[in-house]
């Protein structure tokens, strides 16, 4: 933050040359992963609907070559990300003053474990859960007939709200750490903020259905106690910290 503020024309050109390298790093990882991994990634993706017995079919002739496409080209965007985050730190940081860069290298590890615990979560103990509800207990004794591109759409949109519900503790923390929320304001809101929960579980769970609903918003809930919890600890430490400060 001491050197001479760079020109918007380099700015301009090392934005344009994190782009490149992105894209790149994505295409490479899709690449990879259609030509190597693809069956491996299919199985992981299709496994839980298999293990229901029910087999996927396409209805359109390029509806396979384009699923299987679309379900490589998040692989590649995965194994892509560390290239993606690197070549982002290296745009944002200079920008930086050296506190907000201690505070910001953890956030981003903590963000993206809390991130990818939360789609793990969501695909091991509620996606084949939720499947079997929809698709045995509330099927109304029809047979199901699943196209391959609306299951993977739908498992995409099924897990990606679960990585971010668990940021919720992530994002409590911060706020606790500006002064922006403290616990009192947490729990005395608790009835609100479960309320807009269920709101935003219908919104964003894939389908009208009640059960989808209920499996995002009850880990939210979890959450937003455990969020409680850290910024108890997070406020009191502040608060001793100020204390000695005073002293």
């Amino acid at each position: 933050m001491n050197e001479k503020a760079a020109p918007l024309t380099t700015h301009l050109e090392d934005l344009r040359k994190v782009l490149i390298r992105s894209f790149i790093a994505i295409i490479v990882g899709t690449a990879i992963s259609y030509g190597l991994m693809l069956d491996w990634i299919m199985e992981i993706v299709v496994g839980p609907v298999h293990r229901l017995g029910h087999e996927l079919v396409f209805l359109a002739v390029t509806e396979g070559f384009f699923t299987q496409l679309k379900v490589a080209f998040f692989a590649g965007v995965i194994f892509a990300s560390p290239i993606i985050i690197w070549q982002i730190l290296r745009f944002v940081l200079p920008a930086m003053y050296s506190h907000e860069k201690r505070l910001f290298f953890p956030l981003l590890f903590f963000g993206v474990i809390l991130f990818s615990a939360g789609i793990v979560f969501g695909y091991i103990f509620v996606l084949e859960l939720g499947l079997r509800i929809l698709l045995i207990n509330f099927s109304g004794g029809l047979t199901p007939m699943i196209s391959v591109s609306k299951y993977v759409s739908f498992v995409i949109s099924f897990l990606l709200p679960f990585g971010l519900v668990f940021e919720i503790p992530l994002i409590t923390f911060f706020l606790t750490r500006m002064g922006i929320v403290t616990p009192k304001y947490l729990r005395k809101n608790r009835r609100y903020v479960i309320f807009l929960m269920f709101v935003l579980a219908a919104v964003l769970s894939p389908g009208p259905d009640i059960v989808a609903q209920l499996f995002l918003a009850l880990p939210m809930v979890i959450l937003y106690e455990l969020s409680i919890i850290i910024s108890s600890v997070l406020y009191r430490r502040i608060q001793k910290q100020k204390e000695k400060e005073e002293i």
